[in-house]
């Protein structure tokens, strides 16, 4: 599926052709247009960073900045690190802790190199569970200090998993894509045994169920990058979309009626949700102040969130 997410950035590159404008220069690890920092905490974010590219290599960049310009974060993200470069040639070790204000938005943005040791999983856990806690209290200085120190635990092989409660969240956000599955099987069976009792009322309850828990499946699979209230998001479209069609619905001649494609509300379903791409550059980024990438590659792993 990343593969696939990736070619549509290339493919579809020439939309966003001019997204380097909007870059910030490369000056130092620690990239603050929004002043979010003071200076003494950037000093020991760069000194963190600095030790760790010395004794590893590996090149960690915090960016926050005032907007996205229109942009996605995973778009601005992605296209940020192939165009700075960060980390090195040989290894693709590169990660950027990328912070957008007026957005609200998060995004840890993982090099090919890495994304072994700072899984999607990890990033997920260290946005959720340690940026944005802290960010809600208005903590914004103590939420990146945490995070780099996670981010860099991961890469050694140190980080330790979040408490339960953070598993058990899990645990739920994994059930209930299942459950909505569930009701479309459900529904298809139902409307098979109406079909043979010539049921209207029953055939209609049954495929308005089927295209809304389909479409509630998606609505709660992509919102969990945009807001914590995924499941009423997706319980919101699931009532919007079973009254729709039900209130649509026309008798049926169950006697014509030979086949019912149970796909069919998922095809009419599938015209939704857009991609948004971004150029690639294969510019490194150079600055004033010593630092630039060293030549390493991104390939869209890490995870995003907001506060």
């Amino acid at each position: 599926m990343k593969k696939i997410i990736i070619s549509l950035l290339f493919i579809f590159s020439f939309l966003n052709a001019d997204i380097s404008q909007y870059f910030p220069k490369l000056e130092g690890r620690v990239i603050d247009e929004a002043n979010l920092l003071s200076s003494a905490v950037k000093k020991d974010i760069d000194s963190i960073l600095k030790k760790e590219e010395s004794r590893t290599s590996n090149q960690i960049v915090v960016v926050i900045l005032n907007s996205l310009n229109g942009y996605t974060i995973e778009d601005y993200s992605y296209q940020l690190g192939r165009f700075w470069q960060i980390g090195q040639k040989e290894k693709n070790n590169g990660v950027l802790l990328v912070v957008s204000m007026e957005e609200r938005k998060i995004r840890i943005e993982v090099g090919y190199g890495l994304e072994g040791a700072l899984t999607d999983k990890i990033a997920h856990e260290i946005i959720n569970y340690t940026i944005k806690p802290n960010f809600k209290a208005n903590q914004y200085e103590l939420g990146i200090l945490k995070a780099v120190n996670e981010i860099k635990a991961a890469i050694k092989g140190e980080y330790e998993a979040k408490a339960k409660s953070s598993d058990f969240n899990g645990a739920i956000n994994a059930f209930i894509p299942l459950g909505f599955f569930a009701l479309i099987f459900l529904s298809m069976i139902l409307n098979s045994a109406s079909r043979k009792s010539k049921n209207q009322f029953l055939y209609k309850v049954t495929k308005s169920s089927m295209a809304s828990s389909f479409f509630a499946f998606f609505t709660f699979i992509m919102s969990q990058a945009v807001t914590t209230y995924n499941l009423f998001a997706a319980l919101v479209m699931f009532i919007i979309i079973f009254i729709f069609n039900y209130k649509t619905a026309k008798d049926v001649d169950f006697d014509k009626l030979s086949k019912i494609n149970y796909t069919n509300s998922s095809r009419n379903a599938s015209g939704f949700g857009g991609f948004s791409s971004s150029s690639s550059s294969s510019g490194g980024g150079f600055s004033n102040g010593g630092f630039s990438g060293g030549g390493g590659g991104f390939g869209g792993g890490g995870a995003s969130g907001g506060w």
